[in-house]
């Protein structure tokens, strides 16, 4: 029996793209589904995924540009051939379309590194990762997919959210007021820092290095030394955020007001997440589903820094918050939020907080702009 194999490959997002059900979509977004297989059944399906985006207020796009790709992506995937996703995304900027998805209907395997394999899992990792080219043909699900950089990458100031404070609950007996804040959409590039300090830190090398990838390897004090200069630089006053901002953001809060997912941005973590199960190195920033505040790598990729020392939380009732908390006066240990691209996916909750020594350096330490 065949099985329907959904290969998502998203291009530069012009809008928002929907993250919880019954929220408004802002921007209409122009969408190609192009079903690989020539065969009734696979055309068929393409069809049905159309409509569910058009039900979705999504535009489908047509016309003689879009006919000659398809044919293109079908002899592609008829040869076994890779397709190339950075040229894919600027065909689809050029042309106007936010998003291609990329339909098969089939049941067979993959071959990675010479081997072959089967299951949504490998074709996972050749797609998602880069490890091995795509050459063959395996079951997956849909999964959107930016395949080209976020404009501003390696600068980093421009690409600040705004944040509406209200008064939330981090802990069963700890109720926290926040001030309107600005943070980060990404965390600070490697091309950022260089900007910066002029230079990386000296172990960042090999599959970690990339100026629209975190800079990582960072201990909190090469992040305070790294926020003097930047202060200096823009005559801005650019910190960390504190550990309850983080939270409050990372939860898609708006006013006091929470999305209740597990992770930020999706109860399902591939889709906002590069963590142990899908990847297996540091990733370009901004490649996975924003939250509802349009932050991007809050639950995945590289860890972030938080300004407080580790502690126990309070005791604040919602009628008595505690104001812009920012943690124990001192300690042993800085916080430490969000998971990493080497981490299981317990630690990827946006609830989950561990201590880190502050003069450790990691090849998954990172952090974000408040």
């Amino acid at each position: 029996m065949k099985k329907h194999v959904l290969l998502g490959i998203c291009l530069l997002v012009a809008g928002v793209l929907i993250v919880a059900p019954g929220r408004v979509q802002a921007a209409s977004m122009a969408v190609l589904v192009v079903g690989l297989e020539t065969d009734a059944a696979s055309d068929a399906f393409a069809e049905a995924i159309r409509y569910e985006y058009t039900q979705k207020g999504y535009t489908m796009v047509t016309g003689a540009a879009v006919l000659a790709k398809q044919t293109e992506l079908r002899n592609l995937h008829k040869q076994n051939q890779p397709v190339d996703t950075g040229g894919l995304a600027a065909w689809g900027k050029t042309n106007n379309i936010d998003f291609v998805q990329l339909v098969v209907e089939n049941d067979c395997t993959i071959t990675i590194n010479g081997v072959a394999k089967s299951g949504r899992e490998q074709l996972a990792q050749v797609v998602r990762c880069g490890t091995a080219q795509y050459t063959g043909r395996g079951y997956y699900r849909t999964r959107f997919i930016p395949s080209s950089p976020n404009p501003n990458l390696g600068t980093g100031f421009e690409d600040m959210v705004h944040v509406t404070g209200g008064v939330f609950q981090m802990a069963t007996n700890y109720y926290v007021q926040l001030s309107d804040f600005y943070i980060g959409k990404y965390m600070v590039t490697q091309g950022l820092w260089k900007k910066v300090m002029g230079s990386l830190p000296s172990s960042i090398s090999g599959s970690l290095l990339g100026d629209d990838k975190p800079v990582v390897y960072v201990n909190y004090t090469d992040v305070e030394n790294f926020f003097t200069a930047l202060n200096l630089q823009t005559g801005k006053n650019y910190r960390l955020p504190t550990e309850a901002e983080w939270e409050y953001a990372a939860r898609g809060c708006k006013a006091g007001n929470c999305d209740s997912y597990t992770y930020s941005g999706s109860n399902t973590l591939t889709d906002v997440s590069w963590y142990q199960s899908n990847c297996s190195a540091l990733q370009v920033v901004g490649t996975k589903l924003p939250n509802g505040l349009g932050l991007y790598d809050m639950s995945g990729n590289a860890n972030d820094w938080c300004y407080d020392w580790y502690g126990s939380y309070g005791t604040n009732t919602a009628s008595s918050p505690a104001v812009n908390p920012t943690g124990p006066g001192s300690g042993t240990s800085r916080v430490m939020r969000g998971g990493n691209w080497f981490s299981e996916e317990y630690y990827h909750r946006v609830t989950y907080r561990h201590p880190v020594v502050p003069n450790d350096r990691y090849d998954r330490h990172g952090f974000r702009l408040v």
